[in-house]
C-alpha cells in the first residue's frame, strides 16, 4: 500500500464549542488523516468528531474510563497514533485543540511537507501565542477567525515548539510531543535549517513557511471554563496565567482564502451533526423504520437576494454585521416560508461558518433569521417590510449606509424586490407551526426535514423552546445552535 504524506492528532476533552472550528481548519489544509483521541467527553465532543469522520478522513478514538493520570493518557495516545501512521504516512503531528498549524507559501500541508528531504526525520514549528483580541465571551466565529491579534515573535513562549515527525524515527524511550527523541535523521526547522535547542526550546523563533498558531487565551470566558475543568489546575494560576499569555500586540488574521476555505468545511460538518442528531432521534423514537408520512404536508420554499429601490444588494456590512446597501460582506437571502404574508431575511446557514446575529438597525432583536411581514405593491411588483413587533417599515435611507426600521422616509425608500433565486428547499406546513410540531414533523420525515429548515425555524423559537430541543437532540446539537 502506498503511503500517503500527512496525519495529524488531536488529543481532546469537552472543547464541543470549537472542535469543529479545529477539524475544519486542518481538513481544509489537506492533512490525509486525522487521528481524534477523545478523552471521555461529556459535552458532545466524541460525537461531533464521529459525525466529521462519516464525510472526511477522520479516525476517532476513547481514552479508557479507568482513572488515571491525564498526562499518561494523552501520551499513550499520541504514541498509539504513531504505531498507527508507520508504513502508512510520512509525516505525523500531535496537537491540542488551542494549537492550529499555519502555512505561508505552500499551497497545502503535503505542499509544505514535501520541501524536506528523506534524511529529514523531524520539523520544529514554533508557537504563535495569540491573544484574546478584548473577546469576554464566547461566539460562534470559528477560532481561526474570532483571533486576530498575537503576541510579538520575542515573547518567550514563542520558542516552544510542536514538531513534525516521520513515524518510523520516533524513539519510543522519549515521550514528549514538543521535541521528539528520533533514532536517525536530523531536526530541522520550518526553513529546514539544523535546529538549535535549549532544552525542548529553540533559541531562534522561525514563523517562515509555517508555525503553530497557540490560541492558548481565546475569550475570558473559555479560558474560565477551561481553567476551571483542568486535571491540574496548580500549574495555571488564573489571573497571572490570563496576564502572561493574553498578549495582543499584532494584528495578523489569517489569510482569507484559507479561512473561506476553512469555512466552506466547517459548514459540511455542521450538516454532519445535525443529520447525525437527528438520525440518532429517530432512531430512538422508533420512528427510522416507519419511513416518511406520505399525507405530512410540504411546500416548495426558495430562497432570493434582495434589492431596494435603486437595484443595491442587500447584504451583511463588514464592520459590525448591520444590514445594509451595497457590497458588503455577505449577501443575505430572503424567503415566504409560509402562505400568507410572512417574510424571512437570513445570513445563509449552508454559506456562513457559524451562526452569527446581524443586526437590523432599530429592530427588537439580535438574530440570524428575522421573521417579518410583507405587503405587496402590485403596481411595480414591490414588496414593502415591516416589523410585526414595532409596526415600522425597514426603509434604505441614503446611499452607502445602513437600512433600518423607521415610520419616517419616502414611499420609495421602502420599497424591495426580489432579485435572483438561489436555491430552495422543502419546508414542513402550510402554516407557522410551534416547536412541538417541529418534533411531529421530524418524527414523520423519515430522515428528510433538511438543516436549512431546522436552523432557521430555530431562530424564531423563544428561549424556553430552544432549550427544549437542544436538551431532545443530543449534546453535539448545541454545537451548530
Amino acid at each position: 500500500m502506498k503511503k500517503e504524506t500527512s496525519a495529524v492528532v488531536l488529543f481532546v476533552k469537552d472543547e464541543a464549542h470549537d472542535i469543529i472550528a479545529w477539524l475544519s481548519w486542518h481538513i481544509s489544509l489537506g492533512f490525509d488523516r486525522i487521528f481524534v483521541y477523545d478523552d471521555q467527553s461529556s459535552d458532545g465532543t466524541f460525537d461531533i468528531a464521529k459525525s466529521c469522520a462519516e464525510i472526511y478522513g477522520v479516525e476517532v478514538f476513547r481514552t479508557s474510563a479507568i482513572p488515571g493520570s491525564y498526562h499518561d493518557r494523552k501520551q499513550n495516545s499520541y504514541f498509539d497514533a504513531i504505531g498507527k501512521a508507520r508504513g502508512r504516512y510520512d509525516w505525523i503531528t500531535m496537537l491540542d485543540s488551542d494549537e492550529y498549524v499555519s502555512i505561508d507559501g505552500s499551497d497545502d500541508i503535503n505542499a509544505f511537507l514535501g520541501n524536506f528531504s528523506e534524511t529529514d526525520t523531524a520539523i520544529a514549528l514554533n508557537w504563535c501565542i495569540y491573544g484574546s483580541s478584548e473577546k469576554i465571551l464566547k461566539d460562534r466565529v470559528p477560532t481561526y477567525q474570532a483571533f486576530t491579534y498575537r503576541s510579538k515573535a520575542d515573547f518567550e513562549d514563542n520558542t516552544l515548539v510542536k514538531s513534525f515527525v516521520r513515524p518510523e524515527a520516533v524513539d519510543p524511550a522519549v515521550r514528549s510531543s514538543h521535541r521528539f527523541g528520533l533514532s536517525y535523521g536530523n531536526y530541522v526547522d520550518a526553513l529546514g535549517r539544523p535546529v538549535e535547542w535549549t532544552s525542548e526550546e529553540t533559541k531562534a523563533v522561525v514563523w517562515e513557511k509555517a508555525r503553530i498558531n497557540h490560541y492558548i487565551c481565546r475569550s475570558r470566558e473559555h479560558f474560565v471554563e477551561w481553567f476551571r475543568n483542568r486535571p491540574d489546575p496548580e500549574t495555571a494560576q488564573g489571573p497571572d496565567y490570563w496576564s502572561h499569555f493574553d498578549r495582543n500586540d499584532s494584528h495578523a488574521p489569517q489569510d482569507p482564502d484559507r479561512v473561506t476555505a476553512a469555512n466552506a468545511v466547517c459548514a459540511n460538518i455542521k450538516k454532519a451533526v445535525f443529520h447525525a442528531s437527528m438520525h440518532d432521534f429517530l432512531v430512538r423514537g422508533n420512528s427510522l423504520e416507519r419511513g416518511r408520512n406520505p399525507v405530512l404536508p410540504t411546500r416548495k420554499t426558495e430562497f432570493f437576494h434582495l434589492k431596494n429601490f435603486r437595484g443595491d444588494d442587500l447584504s451583511v456590512d463588514r464592520i459590525d454585521g448591520y444590514l445594509s446597501q451595497g457590497e458588503g460582506s455577505e449577501q443575505v437571502l430572503a424567503a415566504i416560508p409560509y402562505a400568507g404574508n410572512r417574510i424571512w431575511i437570513f445570513r445563509d446557514p449552508s454559506l456562513v461558518s457559524s451562526n452569527i446575529h446581524f443586526h437590523i438597525k432599530n429592530s427588537s432583536c439580535h438574530t440570524y433569521c428575522y421573521d417579518l411581514e410583507f405587503e405587496s405593491n402590485a403596481t411595480d411588483a414591490s414588496i414593502f417590510i415591516k416589523s410585526p413587533k414595532t409596526g415600522k417599515y425597514l426603509t434604505s435611507p441614503s446611499e452607502g449606509s445602513r437600512l433600518e426600521f423607521t415610520t419616517d422616509g419616502a414611499e420609495d425608500q421602502r420599497k424591495f424586490h426580489f432579485s435572483e433565486k438561489v436555491s430552495d428547499t422543502t419546508f414542513h406546513g402550510e402554516n407557522e407551526y410551534s416547536e412541538a410540531d417541529m418534533v411531529y414533523y421530524i418524527l414523520n420525515s423519515g430522515g428528510s426535514f433538511s438543516y436549512e429548515e431546522f436552523i432557521l425555524k430555530f431562530a424564531n423559537l423563544n428561549r424556553a423552546e430552544m432549550e427544549n430541543l437542544r436538551n431532545l437532540f443530543g449534546q453535539q446539537i448545541r454545537a451548530i445552535l
